[in-house]
């Protein structure tokens, strides 16, 4: 509690989280008397797959105000996840989208497998009254040529429905198509005004770097970018914290690199937001951006300045 700012976050990572609900809702009648007692105000967030929220899950998430993201990839749900959970979770979100407290957002994951479903994909969800969507794509394996040729295809697709969704709702639902006015170089807030603990009671900056260490302790990195365990790190916090905190620090885009230059002279810099946790995951190290990566994000930034010049 007292290393924690007035207003605060809390967000429950799997697997699936729902799966432990009962310590969920314990943990928050632990914190809310914490709250009252140190005058601070928790703010909650929930990932999930939705295979098991039911209506009193749900009325859980509206009562504290919870933030939701939920994992829906549209028309490639039954292919990627469970066949036959399309329904099912259509079914779900609009049962929470009954509940305005609950803060909703959809992260749809396309690989290159099922990016053909991606502009359709995100009109039918943005079509249910969802607000808030994130397009994420799968680097767990390479982009080709033909699959990031579709991407691009799917992207003008994508633009094309995003500003005629925009002249009718005068409203963006794709987030990552927003302007949030920022500028300068992306850098990673992992271990920076963030934090994770796993169920091993590892700490680290944010709950990616767990899964990408997972089986890699004798890895160099390992050590720098990891906190310690939960009883170490409350004991020696004052000395740990700002070493490795300083490793995270230096994830910044200036400071990546793709197999041919340096992201530093690239014309996009101010422009390309990369998190190095993800993009190691194709199998590269921290900081070292997979070419078919910069393919996708020259695709991404190019369509985004697009929608903007469209609907301005």
């Amino acid at each position: 509690m007292p290393f924690l700012t007035e207003s605060y976050n809390l967000n429950f990572y799997g697997g699936e989280p729902i799966l432990c609900f009962a310590l969920i809702e314990r943990t928050i009648s632990f914190l809310e008397e914490k709250n009252k007692q140190s005058a601070k105000k928790a703010h909650y967030a929930l990932t999930t797959n939705g295979s098991l929220i039911t209506q009193e899950v749900i009325r859980t998430f509206s009562r504290h105000g919870f933030s939701v993201e939920y994992s829906f990839d549209g028309f490639a749900q039954n292919i990627q996840r469970k066949p036959g959970s399309f329904d099912e979770t259509v079914s779900n979100i609009e049962k929470i989208l009954e509940f305005p407290k609950i803060r909703l957002e959809i992260n749809s994951v396309f690989t290159p497998e099922t990016v053909g479903c991606l502009s359709e994909s995100i009109s039918f969800i943005a079509s249910l009254g969802v607000k808030n969507i994130t397009l994420s794509l799968s680097m767990l394996q390479p982009w080709d040529k033909p699959s990031l040729e579709r991407l691009n295809e799917e992207f003008a697709k994508l633009t094309e429905f995003l500003s005629s969704h925009y002249r009718k709702y005068r409203e963006i639902p794709l987030k990552n198509f927003r302007d949030d006015g920022a500028t300068g170089f992306f850098y990673c807030a992992g271990g920076q005004d963030r934090m994770a603990v796993n169920s091993a009671e590892e700490i680290w900056g944010c709950d990616l770097f767990g899964d990408y260490f997972l089986g890699k302790k004798e890895s160099p990195a390992f050590r720098d970018y990891y906190f310690g365990n939960l009883d170490t790190f409350v004991q020696n916090h004052e000395k740990v914290f700002p070493q490795i905190s300083a490793n995270y620090a230096r994830l910044a885009m200036d400071n990546f690199a793709t197999p041919h230059r340096k992201c530093l002279f690239c014309s996009n810099l101010e422009s390309c937001t990369i998190c190095p946790a993800a993009a190691a995951f194709s199998g590269k190290a921290l900081g070292e951006i997979p070419c078919f990566v910069c393919e996708i994000q020259k695709i991404r930034i190019a369509e985004k300045e697009k929608f903007w010049k469209k609907i301005s």
